[in-house]
């Protein structure tokens, strides 16, 4: 008889014992493949919904500080793609009629451009009007027409550790018109980055965001759809883009003091953009003057003292012009101005006593002091009587009276005297006390920067605003440089390649393939070892034929291979029926997590996914572990005698 004929016949002779092998071996299969199919599905879940709430946005350009709104559609022009400007706040939101509020909420400034990019249809937001995703319209019970109330969090442009910048994140209040609910079709749950959670955000107009914040033209953020997926090339086109307002600095020209001065909407100059301005400086031939400025509470003399005076440290040299004459080495020099020498009724070579405001690394603001002496008296003409050293501070450098002054530390109004008023009637922000730069830097440079504003004099008689343009673009450049990464500066511009985050954070950290393959290892091992105890049920029934067979001259180790092959073909029988049953264990499985699971995931939206590579190895794995399951059976075939067999014994 040959081999074939006899498995085929032994297959279909038990078939009883023979079914429930390859049900076992079926199971084992629907379960480890399946879980594999869980995995595949959970993924592809996630990315598909992590991409839908991205639109057709690729990367995104962001900074902590505005920029200008025109750079998204620059460095999308350059790419051959578009461009968008966004503006992304978190907030809060309250219903004015019900009370309801919802917070960790995103608000976006957003105009044609933006339905452009995603190409959707524009909705037209006109004025105040909003249109809410449709989970925070669900959280807050709005109607068309609500009145909604935005709280938004907005980064002051002065860091607040230092003097000038407020500590906790200003807040701005916005009411604006509930119109109805953005579908999540027409990008409702827009994202940048993936969330738990479903998305409760708010569109209002562009215009009104930056009108409410102060801000107009300039933008947080700029979505790009840009082709190809080579981020080298973007962060170099970007980089071409950035102009030096993007980075947070201001570069003007001087008319009236015939030079050109650097400074920052943070009001401190970091040393990474001071040193490349000096580079810059000294490549172009110009003279720089360095001035950190600062607010002293009190100078006080020996009768009278003066309340709430700018004080204007300066490097050695332009101290010394200014003072027209060497100056002490110790840095305990200052100067006054002469409205600020008559009202102190101060002298060349007297003491004077200057407090002043500085914050301590736990919050807490501290007044400190420091001793000078009077080295000389200034006209107040030149440099003693420009305003412009000074940077913005808001709540001070704009506000119309001394007494109107809202800074982010406590000042007592009742010591600002009438004559005080007149003085910034008169001079505003012009300093009343100039002072080592060395010794300013010590008593209140900051680790952000050191300085307040950076002044280049070039020669007598050359055109000052096309100097102006090649020094702000050699700046520029080396700011931007590859290795400065965009980093230098108070704006912190990165981009972002928001689709791959995307799928990377669909990937997460856990495979749900694994993780169901690693709990369902009980009931495979359990379907295994059921599989194998069949078959051994199988041979040890037909032990007087495996008797006979070893009368006829069949060797030991031919009846292994007899009994092997009828093994593996069941096992192969099974990982067939197994891989079907997969999809329906699959099913079953993404059923429960989007109903009685539902918060392990982030999203609820779970579809089958089944990947033919994932049932290839789950039947795979599952056929072989079957194979060794009844290789295993059949280790104790050769031991018993041929009578033994024949007899039917199973000592």
């Amino acid at each position: 008889m040959r081999t074939w004929t006899l498995l085929r016949r032994s297959l279909s002779h038990y078939w009883r014992t023979n079914l429930a092998v390859v049900l076992g071996v079926a199971t084992a299969t629907a379960v480890l493949a399946g879980a594999l199919a869980v995995g595949d599905s959970v993924r592809e879940s996630l990315a598909r919904s992590a991409l839908q709430r991205l639109g057709r946005a690729t990367h995104a350009v962001e900074s902590t500080r505005f920029f200008r709104e025109d750079l998204a559609a620059e460095v999308g022009e350059r790419l051959g793609g578009s461009g968008a400007p966004l503006m992304a706040l978190p907030g809060l939101a309250a219903d004015a009629s019900s009370g309801r509020r919802a917070g960790d909420i995103l608000v976006y400034g957003v105009d044609a451009r933006f339905w452009s990019l995603h190409a959707l249809p524009d909705p037209d937001l006109k004025g105040r009007e909003a249109l809410l995703s449709e989970a925070l319209w669900s959280e807050l019970g709005s109607a068309a027409g609500a009145s909604v109330l935005l709280r938004l969090e907005s980064e002051s442009e002065v860091p607040g550790s230092s003097l000038f910048g407020t500590r906790d994140a200003p807040a701005h209040s916005l009411r604006v018109t509930a119109r109805g609910v953005l579908a999540r079709a027409r990008l409702g749950d827009f994202a940048l980055r993936p969330a738990r959670d479903e998305v409760r955000a708010a569109f209002v107009p562009l215009s009104l965001l930056q009108r409410s914040l102060h801000v107009p033209g300039r933008v947080n953020t700029a979505l790009l759809a840009a082709p190809g997926d080579d981020d080298a090339r973007l962060g170099a086109t970007l980089r071409e883009g950035v102009r030096l307002e993007d980075l947070g600095l201001r570069f003007r020209v001087l008319e009236s003091a015939a030079a050109l001065q650097l400074d920052s909407t943070s009001a401190l100059l970091d040393d990474a953009t001071a040193r490349a301005a000096r580079g810059v400086a000294a490549a172009h031939g110009f003279q720089v003057t360095e001035a950190l400025t600062y607010l002293a509470n009190t100078i006080r003399s020996d009768t009278r003292e003066l309340p709430y005076a700018l004080v204007a440290a300066l490097d050695d040299d332009a101290l010394q012009t200014l003072a027209r004459r060497d100056l002490p080495s110790d840095g305990d020099a200052l100067l006054l101005n002469e409205w600020a020498a008559a009202d102190l009724d101060a002298a060349p070579g007297q003491g004077l006593e200057l407090d002043y405001y500085v914050w301590r690394e736990k919050g807490e603001l501290a007044t400190l002091g420091a001793s000078f002496r009077l080295a000389g008296v200034l006209p107040i003409s030149g440099l003693a009587a420009d305003r412009d050293l000074v940077p913005e501070y808001p709540g001070i450098t704009d506000a119309p009276r001394l007494s109107d002054w809202q800074p982010p530390f406590p000042i007592d109004l009742r010591r600002i005297r009438r004559r005080d008023e007149d003085y910034w009637d008169r001079y505003r922000t012009t300093p009343k006390a100039f002072v080592s730069l060395r010794k300013a830097q010590e008593l209140w440079g900051h680790r952000l920067g050191r300085l307040t504003a950076m002044r280049f004099r070039a020669e007598p008689g050359v055109d000052l605003p096309a100097v102006g343009a090649r020094f702000a673009e050699g700046l520029r450049a080396a700011l931007t440089q590859p290795g400065a990464a965009l980093a230098a500066g108070p704006a912190r511009i990165r981009v972002e390649n928001v689709r791959a985050a995307a799928l990377r954070a669909a990937r997460g950290s856990t495979d749900f393939g694994e993780y169901f393959a690693y709990f369902s290892v009980f009931l495979v091992a359990a379907a295994l070892l059921l599989a194998a105890l069949f078959f051994r049920l199988g041979i040890e029934q037909r032990q007087r034929e495996v008797g006979l067979l070893c009368a006829l001259g069949f060797s030991a180790a031919r009846l292994r291979t007899q009994f092997l092959g009828e093994g593996a073909a069941l096992a192969a029988v099974g990982g067939l029926l197994g891989a079907a049953g997969a999809v329906v264990y699959a099913a079953l499985v993404l059923w429960g997590l989007r109903s009685l699971w539902s918060d392990l995931l982030p999203t609820s939206e779970l579809t089958l996914h089944v990947a033919p590579r994932s049932l290839a190895l789950g039947a795979l794995g599952a056929v072989v572990a079957g194979v060794l399951a009844i290789v295993w059976t059949l280790r104790d075939v050769q031991r018993l005698s041929v009578r033994a067999l024949l007899s039917g014994s199973r000592e």
